[in-house]
């Protein structure tokens, strides 16, 4: 899967990941500005580079987070989109270095600021031999090295991160797993949760990116980690997770206590209520990003 998409991502995106590099330093020399409509305000003073990490962070939280309620069938849409956004973002920022998105070195260079292969020459390695498989369903992976190399597309693991002890990163699956129990019964958690993970991957592939390209600025500065594991993010997404639980376990006993029926069908009643309930909480968000683009 990774060396695949990112042939694709090349042949697909890469035209537009040098017209948008193009843009953006024409505009710079110009001191004008590329986009059509108004940019944010914490955004309006980044030079090319940190314009395109804020560009690709808030694309891969839109399309990642897009999980939410009624929408948990699209999950695996929203994967795949979330790491297209991923990978135009490192599209651009090797054009804006210089580099050309669509030759023949820029799906080797994609895999190795992924984290995918240590380095270029083993990426060339792998993406050959998955131009010569055929896609027939013959060979496949473990579930753990599958699941592990979505990890690393994600960014939920990275190549190189010695800052975080053992505990932290078990820790980090833990809550990972309680998250995918919580989100199996309370769909609509996916929103906060897959926006924080999301935000907080994209960084980091943005940091691999300006070190491998060699790109410096206040960009970098933008896509920083945190270095405590007490995130005032993190507690937001556990506050939420909370309050949608409480949410769910209220709605339950009300259904129950009141013998509400739908067509007679107890259980068909409870699940319309937690389907609606789910639609009001991802259209709410929806309501409230609508007035802060608008502000």
């Amino acid at each position: 899967m990774p060396e695949r998409l990112a042939a694709f991502v090349v042949d697909y995106l890469g035209p537009q990941a040098a017209e948008t590099a193009a843009a953006l330093r024409d505009a710079e020399r110009a001191g004008g500005d590329p986009e059509r409509a108004p940019e944010r305000a914490e955004a309006a003073g980044l030079d090319p580079a940190g314009r395109i990490i804020d560009r690709g962070v808030r694309r891969t939280v839109v399309e990642g987070s897009f999980l939410g309620g009624p929408f948990i069938l699209l999950l695996p849409v929203a994967f795949v989109a979330a790491l297209l956004a991923q990978l135009r973002m490192v599209l651009e920022l090797a054009a804006l270095s210089g580099r050309d998105p669509c030759g023949p070195d820029a799906a080797a260079e994609v895999l190795v600021v992924q984290g995918v292969h240590p380095t270029p020459a083993q990426a060339h390695e792998a993406l050959r031999k998955a131009s010569r498989t055929s896609v027939d369903g013959r060979e496949k992976a473990s579930w753990p090295a599958v699941v592990r190399r979505q990890a690393y597309l994600i960014g939920l693991l990275t190549p190189d991160d010695p800052e975080r002890s053992a505990v932290r990163k078990w820790l980090g699956w833990a809550g990972l797993g309680g998250l995918l129990l919580v989100g199996t019964v309370i769909p609509f958690v996916w929103v906060p949760a897959c926006g924080v993970m999301y935000r907080r991957a994209t960084g980091e592939l943005a940091d691999r990116a300006l070190l491998r390209y060699g790109l410096e600025g206040r960009a970098a500065a933008r896509a920083g980690r945190a270095s405590s594991i007490l995130r005032p993010s993190m507690l937001l997404v556990a506050l939420r997770t909370a309050l949608a639980v409480l949410a769910t376990v209220g709605a339950v006993l009300i259904v129950l206590l009141t013998g509400a029926r739908v067509v007679g069908n107890t259980w068909l009643a409870m699940f319309l209520v937690l389907l609606g309930m789910g639609a009001l909480a991802v259209g709410w968000r929806w309501l409230r990003a609508r007035r802060s683009r608008r502000a």
